[in-house]
């Protein structure tokens, strides 16, 4: 009677396939997808995707870029260096903090954790950060305008930091357009807020605090609720938004437990982001302290035009790395690097093209965007883009690396990387000065392409060797 009842409640749920498959009967409307359903079937292709964070990230890039531009001639080069050193001071401190949540969370195609773990673990840390960054701004012998600026900067940035987490969740269900489409809004928004108000006011902490209340509405009225529209068709409907206090008090309890093993899981990352980040502000620091703020203006100003190529070189990675992760976890090693083997070509010609554009019209081009000023340094232009083109060649291999979930082995890579960096740094700008910068640049990035290449060569020796092991032991 128990086996009967048993095989008749099996059947009611669904039918049996010759192969011994259960397959479960869908009632109700096939344009809702059941709870439980695989939300990457109804995620949109790779070339979909790269399209719409590709777009995104150039109009974010162009949005940003044009905010220094406004700057450069509405507001003064002494503002100019102010911003760029609150982007110097707080932009390690944030990427330690983000602990590159958004790459585990894209790369987690087991569902570990809920969206509402990475979410409050971005909170928290980013929360501390900023207390972090206040407290060097108080503590530093800055000029108060200078200490108010890195501080208004650095909140600013912690804002984007909140709505690059809900990236990771449309990343992870392969829905960029929904994070290209939120980046269009947020540099749009961004550049016409800040530009009226340096237009009008003459005043960077005006226009930052303009820049946050639109990033936080941007946050509020679309990433918030695209992130609730995926996640009620997700497995995680039932797990967010809790409903009870009741409920909302047991998440908290084991919260601690779960965000300590995240920290555990995406420490590593936390360190190679912020490892990058300080090697990209090495030569600030450097000119800086031997130059002034004057000149730290006009290098960044010169090197602000290398984000648009840096950017579009992350859409890539960002739209191949789930595929890839999955490729690298199922054992399908000859695709994964096939697949690598593109991304690096398309770094390649993406560094190559912004290369001769900036050796035929350096000094056009920087006049255009800046003035005369900063035309006068063509030849630093052309050094940051040569090093901003081999760095996106080395983030080629540093996506298959990330794909491949070798966290750990970037560790010591960006280690010496920053030595490098702060050796050249040393030697070359108290002699060459904002040259010696852009030198130490291309320096650092040479050695980055090499050591990264380097073990995306002991992966593909230590798979080929895995698979003969297979092979020998008769699994393949």
């Amino acid at each position: 009677m128990r086996a009967g009842t048993k095989d008749r409640e099996v059947r009611s749920a669904g039918s049996i396939t010759p192969h011994g498959v259960l397959v479960p009967e869908v009632r109700g409307s096939l344009e809702r997808p059941p709870i439980n359903c695989d939300v990457r079937r109804t995620g949109l292709s790779f070339k979909s995707n790269f399209v719409w964070i590709f777009s995104g990230n150039v109009v974010y890039a162009l949005c940003q870029w044009g905010i220094i531009v406004m700057l450069a001639k509405f507001g003064s080069t002494f503002m100019v260096g102010q911003f760029s050193l609150g982007l110097a001071i707080s932009t390690p401190i944030l990427m330690f903090s983000n602990l590159q949540l958004r790459a585990v969370q894209a790369t987690d195609a087991k569902h570990s954790y809920d969206f509402r773990d990475y979410f409050s673990m971005r909170l928290f840390t980013t929360a501390v950060a900023l207390a972090l960054i206040v407290v060097i701004a108080a503590l530093a012998k800055y000029e108060r305008k200078t200490a108010v600026a890195i501080v208004a900067v650095a909140f600013t940035k912690g804002i984007d930091t909140l709505s690059d987490i809900h990236y990771g969740l449309f990343q992870q269900h392969d829905r960029l357009n929904e994070a290209g489409i939120s980046m269009i809004l947020r540099g749009v928004l961004a550049l016409i807020v800040f530009s009226s108000g340096i237009y009008l006011t003459h005043d960077l902490l005006s226009c930052c605090v303009g820049v946050t209340i639109a990033w936080l509405a941007t946050l509020y009225f679309f990433d918030a609720r695209r992130a609730h529209s995926i996640l009620h068709h997700s497995q995680s409907r039932a797990k967010w938004p809790l409903r009870t206090i009741r409920k909302e008090m047991q998440w908290w309890a084991q919260a601690a437990r779960r965000h300590w093993s995240l920290a555990r899981l995406a420490f590593p990352l936390g360190v190679v982001t912020t490892m990058a980040a300080v090697n990209l502000n090495v030569p600030r620091y450097f000119i800086h302290a031997h130059f002034g703020e004057y000149q730290l203006g006009i290098f960044s100003a010169l090197a602000y035009t290398t984000v648009a190529m840096t950017l579009v070189s992350d859409s890539l990675g960002h739209s191949g790395v789930p595929k890839m992760s999955r490729l690298y976890a199922d054992g399908s090693f000859a695709e994964f690097f096939s697949v690598l083997f593109w991304f690096v070509m398309a770094e390649l010609i993406l560094g190559f093209a912004a290369l001769v554009v900036a050796c035929l019209a350096g000094p056009q081009i920087l006049t255009a965007l800046y003035g005369k000023e900063y035309a006068a340094q063509s030849r630093v232009f052309t050094l940051l883009i040569l090093g901003a083109a081999i760095n996106c060649i080395a983030s080629g291999f540093t996506t298959g690396i990330t794909s491949a979930r070798r966290f750990g082995i970037q560790v010591p890579l960006f280690g010496v990387v920053i030595g490098a960096c702060v050796l050249a740094c040393a030697r070359w700008i108290p002699v060459s000065g904002l040259s010696g910068g852009a030198l130490a640049t291309v320096y650092s990035a040479t050695i980055r392409l090499l050591l990264s290449a380097g073990v995306i060569g002991y992966l593909i020796w230590d798979t080929s060797r895995c698979r003969r092991r297979a092979r020998l032991q008769g699994v393949v």
